[in-house]
């Protein structure tokens, strides 16, 4: 038998070369001929047919076929029974039988996105474009091995529009008082403003009268109301009243219910004034009778101005829920909050921010965009965040924003290391950092999260600063398949060197990498701990001394100046321990102890209170 792969032996077991590999995926059998002789020369022989099949190992990750792109879907109320069709997505498994047997599930939005067997992403639930019209769906492929191998990846679904909105006026009613004898053709009278939800065509809006009129005319691109008569032959206070319509451009068109135009032509000048278009006006034509038959009649005109009081801003939604991947990356988007305020074109200038500062996430302030920090130190269990919006005046709402975070991979996956940068420096640079890592380590890499050093109290104590900054992340082969955090460790320290390097060319020269064992929680915040209370502890202990001795000769003074006026009354004052912390930069002399007396502040009681 003469083969690279197989050997035999005098007795005719047929086993393995020791230096040979078998792979399934490129050849699944060997087909081999066995010659049997009675004796080494002149025998007689016989000769045998072999026929070896490679059986199949789970060792292939699925493989996801090239995407579609756009990925795209109408906005829509689909429901499980009627689902909305957005795409198909395939995925591929070298393997066989079960093992190569592939299933393509989400694992984000899993409430809105399913797929059906044959790998057709659908619409599950009501897709409204106004409330969310981007969708970072998370899906996996997993085979049926054993164990079970998967891919992962995200795809981006984006809402397109449907004309379902009208436009809407910014308010039911415009008014507009003039003086006749003032008027001129062209002046502007009035601007109708209308806006409308959709995007496109489908928001763009034209203006028009129901009625026609002599004395103003409507841009209908604009909005601008203008008087085409000088009004010259108006000899008494008149009150024009028109209905205004907004129509959009989509398919069908859409039409906002009507708004009151009233112009009020006054031959007389009101000493009252008259306030901005902003204000809602009610005008009313007041008619009085006597009691004569036949009765006399006089109307009058009566303009009757609403003014505004600031009103809170309110959520369109008590509760958001978003669900995310614990691998999702930092400042991932999970969901947009959005208010609005009752009060007059107010509602861009709210900013929202969180009720309670958290390390997890963040929020846009102009827009309302909450985005992840660190998914990866999420619990098992649903989380909730209270999101506020506030006005210029300071009222506030609140609403509620629960986080449900799937884990995909186990948080052994997530490595940790240190850089002896800021964080918004370190936060700045993640794309050419993700690059520069996945160079030398031969992975892709993905920044899970960027946080400060932890000690922040023992900072704020020493007034000092730190440039050391904890990024989380994982690593990914070609195949998708994420590395244990124990194999990424070897290498970093490995190739600590080279990382450094590469590095350097991203932050500048004199960068130093460490790689931490934990999510950041190293010693070194304990071993600060001690060095800065070993410092403070003998200063401490020199204050206390030289304070008490200063006491001491003080004190004569003090009660010789207390005896000889009983109702002066001595300050007592502490500080904190960061006043007492100043002493380590500077040596106090006599001098500065009487400096200190005269400015009210007590040496001794600043040691007490320290101590």
């Amino acid at each position: 038998m003469d083969s690279d792969t197989f050997v035999i032996n005098s007795e005719g077991v047929i086993s393995l070369r020791s230096d040979a590999t078998l792979d399934r995926e490129t050849v699944d059998n060997y087909i081999l001929q066995v010659v049997a002789v009675d004796q080494p020369v002149n025998g007689l022989s016989s000769t045998a047919q072999v026929i070896i099949t490679v059986q199949d190992v789970n060792d292939n990750n699925p493989q996801f076929l090239p995407l579609p792109e756009p990925i795209e879907i109408q906005e829509g109320a689909y429901t499980p029974s009627s689902p909305g069709e957005v795409c198909e997505i395939s995925a591929t498994d070298a393997d066989i039988g079960d093992n190569g047997r592939v299933t393509i599930s989400t694992s984000s939005h899993s409430e809105i996105f399913r797929f059906r067997e044959d790998g057709t992403l659908l619409a599950i639930e009501e897709l409204d474009r106004e409330t969310q019209d981007v969708y970072d769906v998370i899906i996996v492929a997993m085979d049926h091995g054993i164990p079970q191998r998967n891919n992962i990846t995200t795809v981006r679904v984006r809402i397109t529009d449907v004309n379902d909105n009208a436009p809407v006026f910014s308010s039911d009613t415009y008014s507009k008082s003039i003086l006749v004898k003032d008027a001129k053709v062209g002046d502007v009278m009035l601007t109708l403003s209308a806006t409308d939800k959709d995007a496109g065509s489908n928001a763009l809006i034209s203006y028009s009268f129901f009625e026609d009129s002599s004395m103003v005319a409507l841009n209908a691109e604009t909005g601008v109301i203008t008087l085409t008569s000088d009004l010259s032959e108006v000899t008494e206070d008149t009150l024009l009243t028109l209905t205004a319509i907004a129509t959009d451009h989509g398919t069908p068109p859409e039409s906002d219910e009507v708004a009151h135009v009233f112009v009020n032509g006054m031959t007389m000048r009101d000493e009252r004034g008259w306030a901005t278009s902003k204000e809602e006006w009610f005008i009313l034509t007041v008619e009085a009778i006597d009691s004569r038959t036949p009765p006399n009649t006089a109307e009058t005109t009566v303009s009757v101005q609403v003014e505004n009081v600031n009103e809170a801003p309110v959520f369109d939604a008590e509760m958001y829920k978003a669900e995310i991947s614990s691998i999702s990356p930092y400042k991932f988007p999970i969901v947009k909050v959005q208010a609005s305020d009752p009060d007059v074109d107010e509602s861009s200038e709210l900013q929202y921010s969180l009720l309670e500062s958290t390390t997890l996430l963040d929020v846009e302030a102009s827009t309302g965009q909450v985005y992840v920090l660190d998914a990866s130190r999420f619990g098992d269990n649903p989380s909730t965040f209270q999101v506020k919006a506030t006005d210029k005046h300071g009222l506030f709402a609140t609403t509620t924003v629960q986080i449900e975070v799937k884990q995909s991979v186990h948080r052994d996956s997530v490595s940790v290391i240190s850089l002896n940068r800021p964080v918004y420096i370190v936060e700045k640079m993640i794309t050419e950092m993700e690059d520069s890592m996945g160079k030398v380590l031969g992975w892709t890499v993905k920044i899970l999260s960027v946080r400060a050093e932890d000690g922040n109290e023992l900072r704020t104590i020493l007034r000092e600063s730190t440039d050391k900054t904890y990024v989380s992340f994982i690593a990914t082969d070609s195949s998708g398949a994420v590395i244990q955090a124990t194999e990424v460790k070897e290498k970093l320290n490995s190739e600590n060197k080279v990382l450094t390097s590469e590095l350097e060319k991203v932050f500048g020269p004199g960068l130093v990498i460490k790689v931490e064992d934990s999510s950041g929680d190293s010693g070194e915040s304990s071993q600060a701990v001690t060095i800065a209370l070993g410092v403070l502890v003998p200063v401490i202990s020199v204050t206390l001394v030289s304070a008490i001795i200063y006491f001491v000769k003080k004190k004569g003074t003090d009660s010789d100046r207390q005896s000889s006026d009983p109702d002066i009354d001595l300050p007592e004052r502490r500080c904190s321990i960061d006043h007492l912390a100043n002493f380590n930069t500077k040596r106090l002399k006599r001098n500065d102890f009487d400096r200190e007396s005269e400015n009210g502040s007590d040496i001794s009681g600043n040691s007490i209170s320290a101590l």
